[in-house]
């Protein structure tokens, strides 16, 4: 029959007594622990260099009011839905950026025929001239882009998000009390039915989106959501929207705004305005809606595009090719026929969502 060696015997012979042993084991620890942290340290330094954040002027300022009293409106349309229509139930704001042409190309070809939409973006550089003759072109064709003269930038978007905000309530003063601003992306695809059933059945709410609970914030500098401590202490955020998309209530806008005024502001838009702005300090009810999707589906059916009021990160191709599927639905659903009514209530589920 076969003893069992321990391996710390043959590391360290029992002979040479207990104080020899615990020394070498310590040596031994000490080698270990000391080639972890150099792994550590050579695998850092063969990354590639962080992405630039853009965030160095937080250190300088953080004060919301001051970045938006020195943002002027370079291109806005001549006249819009609030100036044209008596009653306005959701204005849709579409954060985009210069380049993404095809996006919004998309948007329009699409959901953006049935739902007034806008596009909010800045410029490419810090100064006028970098806003391109092709944008300049675009919005004279198209008159539904809002450009203002900050540098777009992800890391700027608590700075468009306000923007958006201080727009809506300046051009659409009077339809406020009754309507719903629905902030979103360019990448997102909107069903204008389903999106028709969420504000019906959350009329009256505060915000209304997709609720994240119980969120730890990402302190990795090479993360996209990266939130370095000294703008934002708390390590944990117990609720916020998805800024994939959420609704406002038209009313609460000028309050949110102005409380903004008086917190630090941060680089994540919506942990800053659903969260520490509207839920933190105000009190107001964030409600969460599985239809405001930051997801997609999985496998292109429509009924499962069907169960969404938007889904997020589909490029122009899926979501010119996903959107014939929705919009004959769409006209079913108008005269009465819910084709997908028993896989939505009874099959459905978030786990066909990535």
């Amino acid at each position: 029959m076969k003893r069992k060696v321990s391996y710390l015997k043959l590391i360290v012979p029992r002979r040479r007594g207990l104080p020899v042993r615990l020394a070498l084991l310590l040596i031994w620890l000490s080698c270990a622990t000391a080639a972890w942290w150099l792994a550590g340290r050579c695998g850092r330094a063969l990354l590639p260099p962080p992405p630039p954040q853009t965030l160095d002027h937080f250190r300088r300022n953080r004060s919301l009011k001051s970045y938006l009293d020195n943002i002027t409106v370079l291109i806005e349309p001549s006249s819009t839905v609030c100036s044209l229509s008596r009653k306005v139930e959701v204005l849709v704001l579409v954060t985009s950026s210069p380049q993404r042409f095809l996006q919004r190309q998309a948007i329009r070809a699409t959901w953006g025929k049935h739902v007034p939409t806008y596009f909010v973006l800045g410029l490419d550089g810090p100064s006028v001239e970098d806003l391109m003759v092709d944008n300049f072109v675009e919005a004279k064709a198209y008159s539904d882009m809002i450009v203002f003269q900050f540098q777009d930038h992800y890391q700027n978007l608590t700075l468009k998000s306000a923007l958006m905000m201080q727009w809506t309530t300046a051009r659409c003063t009077e339809h406020l009390e009754g309507m719903m601003l629905f902030k979103t992306d360019d990448d997102v695809l909107v069903n204008p039915w389903i999106l028709r059933q969420v504000l019906e059945e959350n009329s009256g709410k505060d915000l209304v989106g997709y609720k994240k609970l119980n969120n730890y914030l990402h302190r990795d500098e090479y993360n996209k959501w990266h939130l370095p401590r000294w703008l934002y202490r708390q390590d944990f955020v117990p609720e916020y929207l998805s800024g994939t998309g959420y609704l406002i209530k038209g009313s609460k806008l000028s309050k949110i705004l102005n409380t903004a005024f008086e917190i630090p502001i941060i680089n994540l838009e919506d942990v800053y305005f659903t969260y520490v702005v509207s839920k933190a300090r105000l009190g107001y009810t964030l409600t969460h809606d599985r239809r405001l999707s930051p997801y997609k589906p999985w496998l292109p059916l429509e009924c499962m595009y069907w169960g969404l009021a938007s889904m997020h990160s589909l490029s122009p191709n899926e979501m010119l090719n996903a959107w014939p599927s929705i919009r004959v639905l769409g006209e079913k659903y108008e005269r009465g026929d819910a084709k997908c009514r028993y896989f939505v209530d009874n099959i459905w589920s978030e786990l066909y969502l990535y």
